[in-house]
C-alpha cells in the first residue's frame, strides 16, 4: 500500500512538473502530428519498459518471471497457437457477436425509455426504482441471476450483456436529454410544436449527437464485461479462451488475448468516431 501510494504522488508530481516547465496551456489543442508523436512515444515507453523487465533467457535473470508478465516475443508466439488450436478468429467473431447483440437489445429499450423518462414526469418517477437500482446494483451480482434465470445457455450470456449495458446508458441517455435548453422547447411551443412533437423533433434530435456519444461509450463497456459473460459454460468466446489459458497458466496466452480484444476495441472506436462524423457534421471541431 505505501508503495502504491508513493507511485501516485511520484506520478502527480511528474506530471505536475512537465505541464509546468514544458510551458503548457490549458485547454489548447494540439496538431493532429503531435497527437500521433505522443501517443507512439508512450506505446514505445511501455514497450521499452515491457522488455527491460522480462528480458534475461533464464528466469532468475529476470526482473519479473514469465508466469508473471511474459516476454514480448513469448506473447507473439502464443498467437500461433490460439489460431490453429484453439480458434482465435472464431472465438473473436463469437464474442463480437455476443457483446453487438446485447448492445443492441439495451439500446433499443434504454434510448426511448431515457428519453420518454427526461421528457415527462410521471414516466420517470414511475420507472425512478429502475433507475436508481441501475446505478447502484453491482453489475456482477447479475451473473448468478442470469444464470438462475436461463442457465448456463447463450441467452444467459447475451442477456447479462443485455443487463450491463442498459445499465451504463439508462442514466447517460436520460442526462443528455435533460440537459437540452429549454429555449429550445420554448421555441418550438411558440411555433405551436405539440407535445410529441417536442420529443421527436426537439429533443431527441438536439440530444441525439451526446448521445451517440454515450453509445459509442456503452459498446466498449460491453467489450469490458465479455470476460464474465464468457466464463460460465461458454464453449468459444475471448474471455473462454482467457479462462483456459488462466488454468493452464498460459500468462503469454492471456496477454495475446487482451492484445486481441484492444485491437478489436480501437477498430471499433475508430467505426464510432467515422460515424459520429458523417451523422453529426457540426461536431467535427468541437
Amino acid at each position: 500500500m505505501f508503495g502504491f501510494v508513493a507511485f501516485a504522488v511520484l506520478l502527480v508530481i511528474l506530471l505536475t512538473a512537465v505541464a509546468r516547465y514544458a510551458g503548457m496551456t490549458v485547454r489548447k489543442d494540439i496538431s493532429r502530428a503531435s497527437t500521433l508523436v505522443l501517443t507512439a512515444a508512450f506505446v514505445a515507453a511501455v514497450l521499452v519498459l515491457w522488455w527491460l523487465a522480462t528480458r534475461g533467457e533464464h528466469v532468475e535473470d529476470r526482473l519479473l518471471a514469465p508466469l508473471i508478465l511474459p516476454s514480448p516475443l513469448e506473447v507473439l508466439t502464443a498467437f500461433p497457437r490460439l489460431h490453429f488450436q484453439q480458434a482465435l478468429v472464431r472465438s473473436a467473431l463469437t464474442s463480437f457477436g455476443r457483446v453487438t447483440i446485447g448492445f443492441v437489445l439495451a439500446t433499443l429499450v434504454a434510448v426511448p425509455l431515457g428519453v420518454y423518462m427526461a421528457a415527462f414526469p410521471p414516466v420517470s418517477a414511475f420507472f425512478r426504482p429502475l433507475a436508481l437500482t441501475s446505478s447502484y446494483v453491482p453489475i456482477i451480482v447479475f451473473i448468478p441471476l442470469t444464470l438462475a434465470w436461463w442457465g448456463a445457455t447463450e441467452t444467459q450470456k447475451i442477456g447479462f450483456l443485455f443487463i450491463a449495458c442498459f445499465v451504463a446508458l439508462l442514466p447517460m441517455v436520460i442526462k443528455s436529454v435533460s440537459d437540452v435548453a429549454a429555449a429550445y422547447l420554448d421555441v418550438a411551443l411558440t411555433k405551436g410544436a405539440t407535445q410529441w412533437q417536442l420529443v421527436r423533433e426537439v429533443l431527441f434530435p438536439v440530444a441525439l449527437a451526446d448521445i451517440w456519444d454515450h453509445l459509442r461509450g456503452v459498446y466498449g463497456i460491453g467489450w469490458g464485461w465479455i470476460i464474465l459473460a464468457e466464463v460460465v459454460n461458454a464453449q468459444q468466446g475471448l474471455g473462454y479462451l482467457i479462462s483456459v489459458s488462466e488454468r493452464r497458466g498460459h500468462t503469454n496466452a492471456m496477454f495475446a488475448i487482451i492484445i486481441v480484444i484492444v485491437a478489436i476495441a480501437i477498430v471499433c472506436d475508430r467505426a464510432w468516431r467515422a460515424g459520429g462524423r458523417a451523422l453529426f457534421p457540426y461536431r467535427r471541431n468541437s
